[in-house]
């Protein structure tokens, strides 16, 4: 049986020598594309890090899988030129042109914006002084890479003859029922996106939050992340926190203490200033606390007592519960030396046996 027939016949319009010189040109493209990315490997690459400036390493990185994709496109559309489609293939091929090129291209936008964004913006988190840029950088490069490939998406569709208007138009709409169920959600983003421009507190601060605190651990865009000073992590959601009332405690550069003691109503007003001043000058004696912010005051008549309010600041922030301890632990001692009586408050129970 003779082959001319099979080589003479058309299938979609065109014969199989057609189709045969077609691949063969996509596969020369495709080597094209290979021999090209192991050039950059093997030789750009290194001129361009023998230079200074980084956009031309950034532009190489970026370039270098696409082109790969490139040739093979490439040569899809030179082999193209050798065909005689018909209908569905003429369709079917100016297709596996335009979306490989819109994926190629795609793709090299987000491997130059995450390069940029490593490269400079990362950087210039890391030489600021705040942490919460550097929680930004990477929230940008998401939401960047995500923004590229939406209008990537949205072009193939109109390239294969979607209604890309009533594409939006559904999304659109698709979008607000989406906001309506997720509108806490949304605020929590909302808040998120508050504390990242307001920057109240930066990751390693010691904050109290409405009553809860603990040290930032990790800002997110929903929920932001302290542990406790009994070692707990609390997850609050950024809506919360958004709208209440934020102390920053790291901020202060020192922390004030305020302790209340009792002394009996039989007290004398001699007895009341030796202690007042017994008590501000042990605590002050006390190392890490301040001694020019350091003052006690009888400060009112209690239901059981008369109360002395001892106010004092500790400058060793790191080491506070240690630093209070240890001025509870020197008053009391000081007055027992000095025979100073101290009351029970109202409600103290008595543990032990006896009367």
């Amino acid at each position: 049986m003779s082959i001319e027939p099979i080589f003479s016949e058309t299938h979609f319009g065109s014969s199989v020598p057609q189709y045969l010189l077609f691949f063969a040109i996509v596969g020369l493209g495709a080597v094209i594309g290979r021999s090209l990315s192991y050039l950059y490997r093997r030789r750009l690459k290194k001129r361009a890090a023998a230079t200074q400036t980084r956009i031309d390493d950034i532009l190489l990185e970026s370039v270098g899988r696409p082109v790969v994709l490139l040739g093979v496109i490439g040569g899809v559309a030179l082999g193209r030129e050798v065909l005689t489609p018909v209908e569905p293939l003429r369709s079917a091929l100016n297709a596996s042109i335009r979306i490989p090129i819109i994926v190629a291209l795609a793709w090299i936008a987000v491997r130059l914006t995450d390069g940029f964004i490593e490269t400079y913006a990362a950087a210039y988190a890391d030489r600021t002084e705040s942490k919460l840029d550097d929680e930004l950088v990477p929230i940008v490069g998401r939401i960047t890479n995500v923004a590229i490939v939406t209008t990537a998406a949205i072009v193939v569709l109109d390239s294969v003859g979607y209604d890309v208007t009533a594409v939006i138009a559904s999304l659109g709409i698709g979008g607000v029922a989406v906001a309506f169920a997720s509108r806490k959600t949304m605020a929590d983003v909302f808040g998120g996106a508050h504390i990242l421009a307001t920057k109240p507190f930066v990751v390693g601060d010691t904050v109290d939050i409405d009553g809860t605190a603990g040290t930032v651990e990790e800002v997110g865009l929903r929920t932001t992340r302290l542990r406790d000073f009994d070692g707990r992590v609390v997850t609050l959601p950024n809506a919360a926190i958004a709208g209440t009332e934020i102390t920053n405690l790291t901020s202060e550069p020192t922390r004030r203490v305020k302790t209340f003691i009792g002394l009996p109503y039989a007290t004398t007003p001699t007895e009341m200033a030796a202690a007042l001043d017994l008590a501000a000058e042990t605590a002050a004696g006390v190392e890490g606390v301040d001694p020019e912010r350091t003052d006690a005051w009888f400060w009112d008549y209690g239901d059981a007592s008369l109360r002395i309010r001892l106010e004092y600041h500790i400058e060793t922030l790191d080491q506070w519960k240690a630093v209070r301890d240890r001025v509870n632990r020197d008053v009391q001692a000081a007055f027992d030396d000095a025979g100073v009586e101290m009351t029970a408050p109202i409600g103290r129970v008595r543990l032990g046996g006896g009367s």
